[in-house]
């Protein structure tokens, strides 16, 4: 029972992840500017569509009870949010701020 209510907690951290930076593709957030930059509107936007996918398969991946589809998701799911947490943040090096 908490392996699926954890497992709901982080589709659903996911899911907000990629629909804030759907969401976010022309507003300022917090040190990134999307409206300055050439890079980081197209990166928020593919890493919203992955994160979204991610977030989804995870929340029903927490109720199939399938200890192989949960833990395949869990991987995916912390490969794919350090991947986006480093192309997003290199738009920071791309812009020497």
């Amino acid at each position: 029972m908490l392996l699926s209510i954890l497992m709901t907690v982080f589709g659903l951290v996911a899911l907000f992840e990629g629909l804030f930076l759907l969401t976010h593709l022309h507003k300022a957030f917090l040190v990134f500017d999307p409206t300055k930059s050439n890079y980081l509107p197209g990166q928020m936007k593919g890493w919203g569509i992955v994160m979204t996918i991610v977030g989804i398969l995870c929340v029903i991946a927490a109720w199939t009870n399938s200890i192989a589809f949960i833990v395949s998701m869990v991987v995916i799911g912390c490969i794919a949010e350090t991947m986006m947490a480093f192309a997003i943040a290199a738009d920071l090096k791309i812009n020497k701020r």
